[in-house]
């Protein structure tokens, strides 16, 4: 358990579970509760660990073929075999080499609207980047969570519960707004050039290493 602004939090890692065909490609959900025992904030992950017979490029494209990627962009743009490309490393304070590495993308992360701005999702990044400490990158792509959560589909009655308390219909967070907290949570933006895009994205990509995090959130 851990304090935070006053709050004793507690957090639990569910068990990861293979996502599609791939058991090198894993989904996690993490939850945050409070002293009640109450979910008020949840991240759900994806992770992926390339090495060097599979490398970014292979891994994208056994991917894509079952559909069931959101790596695109990151695989095609800012890796180089299993790693990030030289550039990325140096930034995020991590090492490539030959070894396999994991990459975690976070699909979604929010708080119950109650709870925010106290400390509780950088409590919920850190934790992540403390559970995963050997993982080369953390990526998100960043948009308002009413703009792609559909309750239809949610995992199970807690989670549609969860969500539907979000009252996501209300939500009014602007790009900018997410923008200056990832960036503060120890992100840094990828800009992408817009000639090799069929169209604008609709979100903001961010990566950030275990040890950018920690280091944001401790200062």
């Amino acid at each position: 358990m851990m304090q935070t602004r006053h709050m004793n939090l507690s957090i639990e890692f569910k068990k990861p579970e293979i996502k599609a065909s791939y058991d090198w490609q894993l989904t996690q959900e993490i939850n945050v509760s409070n002293e009640a025992g109450e979910v008020i904030a949840k991240a759900e992950i994806e992770l992926i660990t390339l090495n060097k017979h599979r490398d970014a490029d292979k891994s994208f494209e056994m991917l894509d073929e079952q559909e069931a990627s959101d790596w695109e962009i990151p695989l095609g743009v800012y890796f180089k075999k299993q790693n990030l490309i030289a550039e990325y490393c140096e930034k995020l304070l991590v090492k490539a080499d030959t070894n396999a590495k994991t990459h975690i993308m976070i699909e979604a992360i929010s708080v119950q609207s109650q709870y925010r701005k106290q400390g509780v999702a950088q409590y919920l990044l850190n934790e992540i980047a403390q559970h995963y400490p050997k993982a080369q990158s953390l990526n998100l792509m960043s948009m308002a969570m009413n703009l792609f959560v559909d309750l239809e589909f949610c995992n199970g009655e807690e989670n549609t519960q969860y969500y539907t308390n979000l009252a996501l219909e209300n939500e009014v967070i602007a790009n900018e707004e997410l923008k200056a907290f990832f960036t503060a949570s120890g992100f840094m933006e990828v800009e992408i050039d817009a000639s090799l895009l069929a169209e604008p994205l609709p979100y903001d990509i961010f990566v950030a290493s275990p040890a950018t995090i920690q280091a944001a959130v401790s200062a």
